[in-house]
């Protein structure tokens, strides 16, 4: 399939969720000098950058070791991009001394522009390595091998989509910070469950590279694990999730 889709909806996708995180209004961004509004921005997109590339490596390390160094450069995570840039920006934060939550804000411009990401990587075939697993479903994509395949990609736009209908109808009260939490542990979770409907969970085609397994699972869901585990403890410390210890 031609690649022209993920690039022109890629594209999109960042300039619409740009542009929606901008047109946000925060209260707390008013009170926040310029210099700490860059810096903390530019530990996001650094995070993001980092967490993406670091998390393609280890999900694929055994079929990168014997390509070009430009195919290590090439690939990225959605799920360590947006570890990443979490961390980058709670890094910034510190370094900064600021203290309030910036979360709730990023919440939909990110889902708005993963779903319109996703629809291109949907329409680009194998190479863009979202492709599932065979199945039987009337909605099997063909994928370019003549098989039908899981559209995983597509069952990534729709959860998304939902996730922000939920949150459209859900009142805008909590602590800050809550929204985001929630978002991400519900990403997180999903994506878990989606990448057992892709390789190396079933056959992959032809010679496009296959992920790696750690324990039975892939370097994406150790880390949604780890990261789903970071959420909810931090969930609970708001009293979103109730406690299941008693507290001493």
């Amino acid at each position: 399939m031609n690649p022209l889709p993920h690039v022109v909806l890629e594209l999109a996708a960042y300039a619409i969720g740009a542009r929606l995180y901008w047109a946000a209004r925060d209260p707390a961004r008013g009170a926040m000098p310029l210099a700490d509004q860059l810096a903390i921005l530019a530990g996001a997109i650094c995070g993001a950058a980092l967490g993406s590339k670091l998390l393609y490596v280890a999900q694929y390390a055994s079929a990168l070791a014997s390509q070009p160094w430009t195919a290590w450069l090439s690939g990225k995570t959605v799920a360590g991009g947006l570890l990443g840039g979490w961390a980058g920006v709670e890094l910034a934060k510190r370094a900064v001394g600021w203290k309030a939550s910036t979360g709730d804000r990023f919440v939909v411009p990110f889902a708005v522009a993963l779903v319109i990401g996703r629809l291109g990587c949907q329409l680009s075939g194998a190479w863009d390595l979202t492709y599932g697993t065979p199945t039987d479903l009337p909605w099997g994509w063909d994928y370019g091998d003549g098989v039908p395949r899981h559209p995983v990609a597509g069952y990534e736009a729709l959860a998304l989509i939902a996730f922000l209908v939920w949150h459209r109808a859900r009142p805008a009260t909590g602590h800050p910070g809550e929204r985001f939490r929630v978002f991400v542990a519900s990403y997180l979770a999903m994506r878990v469950v989606l990448e057992f409907l892709k390789p190396p969970f079933g056959p992959a085609i032809g010679d496009v590279i296959v992920a790696d397994r750690h324990a039975g699972l892939t370097a994406i869901q150790w880390v949604c694990l780890a990261g789903f585990a970071v959420c909810l403890a931090s969930l609970r410390r708001t009293r979103v999730v109730p406690a299941i210890l008693p507290r001493h």
